[in-house]
């Protein structure tokens, strides 16, 4: 059980960074680290977005905050591409206002995979929730998703491509890798610049900019305190494709419904 006393920089802030390598004592030469990383090779293009250069997978599970156990949810849609999860955010998203996301499931190895493991745990400890909060399970959405550009001139896009609220109270960002990338700038700023743009903010008023560049750097926001921005990736100056791999986690209450 959480120890409510202690407040977390991401609480008290509203956002907040590390270094999991570091903190996991995980190196890139780690096979599980590797065998992550392969789960981005061939990930499926987003459904909603196959001309942005985004491509993704998505699992949910459920996690007990009184013993700390988690459990996957089984996937809940059968589309033609294979087995999917529904991806809900109401209207936070503006670009998919009102629309029930079904996306492609995650890997059985991607589930397996103990780092994926040791995220949720680590994001679970910087949250803080109600008494009442912790009389329930927490629904935790995991997102594998990889920009990639292949020629010059190109962007992939992340969504929105605007300063945004999630609409879940937490939500994290892991690094996996980045190669061959110019862009991928993480912008945090008040929540009244949601819908606006990075150059839309006074400089005074932006809380942080920073770009995540070693393997399992990480941030995480807490979405009533902040809005948060990621910009498009173009290819560098080397030969091979531009790609930007990252887990995103979130966190949601949930509560008896009658």
């Amino acid at each position: 059980m959480q120890t409510l006393t202690e407040t977390p920089a991401l609480v008290e802030h509203g956002f907040a960074r590390w270094d999991l390598a570091e903190i996991f004592g995980i190196t890139e030469s780690d096979p599980a680290f590797q065998n992550l990383r392969a789960e981005f090779v061939d990930l499926p293009p987003d459904p909603y977005a196959t001309e942005a250069g985004r491509n993704r997978r998505y699992a949910r599970g459920i996690f007990l905050p009184w013993s700390r156990e988690f459990s996957w949810i089984p996937d809940s849609h059968f589309g033609d591409e294979g087995w999917m999860n529904g991806y809900w955010q109401a209207d936070h998203n503006p670009e998919y206002v009102g629309v029930l996301r079904k996306l492609p499931a995650m890997s059985e190895s991607a589930r397996n995979n103990p780092i994926i493991r040791e995220i949720v745990d680590f994001d679970f400890e910087q949250t803080r929730w109600s008494r009442s909060d912790l009389a329930f399970p927490l629904h935790v959405g995991v997102h594998l998703i990889k920009l990639a550009v292949d020629d010059d001139g190109n962007e992939a896009i992340s969504s929105p491509n605007e300063l945004h609220q999630d609409g879940e109270p937490f939500v994290f960002a892991h690094l996996v890798y980045r190669s061959n990338v110019d862009g991928g700038l993480n912008v945090i700023a008040p929540p009244q610049y949601r819908g606006k743009q990075p150059e839309d903010v006074p400089a005074d008023e932006v809380l942080a900019e920073f770009e995540l560049t070693k393997p399992l750097e990480s941030y995480g926001v807490t979405d009533v305190k902040v809005s948060h921005y990621v910009s498009p990736i173009k290819r560098g100056a080397g030969t091979e494709p531009g790609e930007r791999a990252v887990i995103l986690t979130d966190f949601t209450p949930m509560r008896q419904h009658i």
